[in-house]
């Protein structure tokens, strides 16, 4: 998924490919807990995290601690499920199946399933249902009051990109925040950026560094890129990087020390 402003779009890679993911989705640990990596696209002079594909994630910026993490492990899943009949649809390529049984079961309370409708209705791939954001919200919300962050993450990117909503970049941090709560790298990231460029609403760099840190420990910090030259330089500074050089000593050791005392959110999502 492209910006839609006239911002400059990197792309390498990140909240995992939601076909590919759809996989993992459905066991104990979700596709995210393999420290996906890095897409992005600028948003106020830095890369902000969008799905589409990718591989590995880069370093870890200045002041990160591996201890202080808490989300490098297992994500908080909403239901557990061993076996998945529309996956095994999917593989096959019966589209029209695998959609019919996690219909079903999302009707049923399955919040899995209704994640993975919200992908699908939100990628819209032809031979798989067409395009619809309005069911994309639907279910993405009914997987987000559940505890799933990946569907949280996916409506921040929808108020973000204006994707079948009015674009609402204060929802769209909001959406992110929740994410980054319930401890999603690439919300975390996201929402870092915003509180950076002031887009959330409100302009905190010691709180915007604090979610890099955060994102970084997780395994996502997002592509080193130019500026100047408009293009991805891997020789390039992250955005946590620069942002760390505009910060004083004692401020970097205050975003730190957020980011050890930060504890992931579990269970479902009260607004």
């Amino acid at each position: 998924m492209a910006s839609l402003s006239n911002k400059p779009a990197v792309w390498g890679g990140v909240v995992a490919a939601f076909v590919a993911a759809g996989v993992a989705a459905y066991v104990t640990t979700s596709r995210h807990n393999a420290a996906p990596a890095s897409a992005a696209t600028t948003t106020g002079g830095t890369s902000q995290a969008i799905p589409t594909t990718g591989s590995a994630p880069v370093s870890v910026p200045q002041g990160v601690m591996p201890q202080a993490a808490p989300a490098t492990g297992a994500l908080p899943v909403v239901s557990e499920r061993h076996t998945d009949p529309g996956q095994e649809y999917y593989r096959q390529g019966r589209y029209d199946l695998a959609i019919a049984f996690w219909t079903k079961a999302a009707a049923a309370g399955d919040a899995l399933a209704a994640h993975q409708l919200g992908v699908e209705y939100m990628d819209g791939k032809p031979w798989v249902v067409p395009r619809d954001y309005d069911k994309a919200r639907k279910y993405h919300q009914q997987a987000a009051s559940a505890g799933d962050p990946r569907s949280m993450f996916d409506i921040g990117s929808m108020y973000e990109f204006g994707l079948g909503v009015t674009s609402d970049l204060k929802q769209a941090a909001g959406w992110y925040g929740h994410s980054a709560d319930y401890g999603f790298a690439e919300g975390q990231y996201n929402l870092a950026t915003m509180l950076e460029s002031g887009e959330a609403g409100r302009r905190d760099e010691v709180d915007a560094y604090k979610y890099y840190l955060l994102a970084a420990a997780g395994g996502f910090t997002g592509v080193p890129y130019d500026n100047q030259r408009l293009r991805i330089n891997r020789d390039a500074p992250t955005p946590a990087e620069l942002l760390a050089r505009r910060l004083s000593p004692a401020q970097i050791s205050d975003a730190s020390a957020r980011a050890k005392a930060f504890k992931v959110i579990t269970g479902p999502l009260k607004l």
